[in-house]
């Protein structure tokens, strides 16, 4: 089952979990040296070896995408629902994408790397979910020779993935930190420990919707066991200053943040045209509401299925046409009006 239709542990704060692996074929540039053509054969080469993965696995026929191939509509919406990085569409050359059934877990081909492999998982799962992702790379490598030193580890195209290659990282709903104005404070306490707080975009990006990443920075000289037990310890601490900072929230005028909170579900429930801004805005309102549990919030799963799905790639995906400004509006406002009516 696709991530965001679960819900999984701690998730009054955590909506998922991701693990990422950088690896790259021995004896084969890095693909920013590759031309187009031997960026194509390090894509069929991958491809190959990932039929024989999932042929041996039993399991249902793979998605298997060139991205030059797809139009605009698909391309956004692969990037909304951050199965793709937007900077992958800059140049789509010999790049694809390789799905195992469902969205969770997938292949990047041809990105930063040869292969950013990655899973995702509902709420804090950082061990279960790197478990997935550790063995879709271990299956790949005993059909392919990936690039390593014995004294470095994993070799990567940039050298702060260098070692593990392993990325971990969780999304998290931080509304109560952000009002009490303590995140950059925060992020500066996380940098100094090897971490990084970034906005739900990633690096750059601002905590869109209260949402914000933490993922760890260091690669090298560190296990993967280690990154993992120390993510988890952070998050855990997160999770507990956000709780603290929404109890204080909600105590200093409990009437003022649910007539704020209603409001915004009302407008969910009845708006005819919504942006993506104010959609956003309001269902993290919604969804503190649900954190605080107030009563007839609708479900995580339902949140979570609406803050992926109310981009513009994704309305147009599944309008099967395209959809000027108004027209997304008016189909975002619909959509999330049918979703919290039966939810609740």
């Amino acid at each position: 089952m696709t991530w965001y239709l679960q819900e999984g542990p701690e998730n009054d704060v955590v909506i998922s979990t991701r693990i990422r692996l950088a690896r790259n074929l021995k004896d084969v540039s890095f693909p920013w040296r590759l031309s187009p053509v031997e960026l194509e054969s390090v894509r069929d080469r991958v491809t190959s070896a990932f039929r024989d993965v999932v042929r041996d696995m039993g399991s249902e026929r793979p998605v298997i995408v060139e991205l030059n191939t797809l139009g605009d509509i698909e391309s956004c919406a692969l990037a909304e629902k951050r199965i793709i990085s937007r900077a992958m569409l800059k140049d789509t050359r010999g790049k694809s994408l390789l799905l195992y059934p469902g969205e969770s877990d997938g292949i990047l081909v041809n990105e930063e790397d040869h292969l950013r492999l990655y899973s995702v998982g509902a709420g804090l799962c950082l061990f279960k979910t790197a478990g997935c992702v550790i063995k879709c790379a271990a299956d790949m490598e005993k059909r392919l020779s990936f690039a390593k030193s014995d004294r470095l580890g994993y070799l990567t195209a940039c050298p702060t993935n260098t070692g593990t290659g392993m990325r971990a990282s969780a999304m998290l709903h931080v509304p109560g930190l952000i009002r009490a104005g303590v995140i950059k404070r925060l992020a500066d306490r996380l940098t100094k420990a090897g971490y990084a707080l970034r906005g739900a975009e990633g690096e750059g990006s601002d905590a869109y919707g209260d949402m914000i990443q933490l993922s760890n920075q260091v690669t090298l000289g560190v296990s993967e066991e280690q990154i993992l037990t120390d993510l988890d310890r952070f998050v855990h601490d997160v999770a507990e200053e956000e709780r603290k900072a929404r109890r204080a929230l909600y105590e200093n005028d409990p009437p003022a943040l649910e007539d704020e909170i209603g409001r915004a579900k009302g407008k969910l429930l009845f708006s005819r045209l919504m942006t993506t801004e104010e959609a956003m805005r309001l269902l993290s309102l919604v969804r503190l509401g649900k954190e605080l549990e107030l009563p007839e919030m609708p479900s995580y799963s339902t949140l979570q299925e609406l803050f992926i799905g109310i981009g513009e790639g994704v309305l147009q995906q599944a309008a099967g046409k395209p959809l000027d400004p108004r027209n997304r509006d008016e189909e975002r406002a619909r959509r999330i009006r049918e979703a919290l009516r039966s939810s609740m």
